[in-house]
């Protein structure tokens, strides 16, 4: 069992690595927000506006283990007048999210894992608007 997950982990972080005209100096400053966490991985992402309903989005897969608390923090570049939406699934069910329900976005939102499995990602921009942003999972230092 743990050969099968290392297995997929080393695909989902080989295949998976999206590059786009974004700056590495992004990842950089949104990884100085992550506080005592410990940095996993980062996701990058770039959109052109859209009035496609719902707004277009890009999708990432990851494997979380259970009993960790996972960190997810959002960047947004800076000249582009879209806002990232980070929703985080488990199939279809929705586990967490950057957005409130009042609308608000936050920098950064926990998740406390519940079972071991693979969890999809999908980030979007605020009503379709053109948008680049970074993502970054980390998990939390418990001591």
């Amino acid at each position: 069992m743990k050969r099968i997950i290392f297995y997929i982990i080393l695909t989902l972080f080989l295949f998976n690595n999206n590059t786009y005209a974004q700056s590495d100096e992004l990842v950089n400053v949104c990884a100085l927000d992550i506080g005592n966490a410990t940095y996993l991985k980062d996701f990058k992402v770039k959109l052109q506006q859209s009035n496609v309903k719902p707004p277009p989005c890009t999708k990432f897969s990851v494997v979380l283990n259970k009993g960790t608390i996972y960190q997810f923090n959002v960047c947004d570049a800076a000249g582009y007048e879209g806002k990232a939406i980070l929703k985080l699934l488990d199939h279809s069910k929705l586990l967490g999210s950057n957005k409130k329900g009042d609308g608000t976005l936050m920098k950064a939102f926990g998740f406390q894992c519940q079972k071991t499995g693979v969890y999809n990602i999908q980030i979007s921009f605020n009503n379709g608007k053109q948008g680049a942003a970074v993502a970054i999972l980390s998990f939390m230092n418990v001591k």
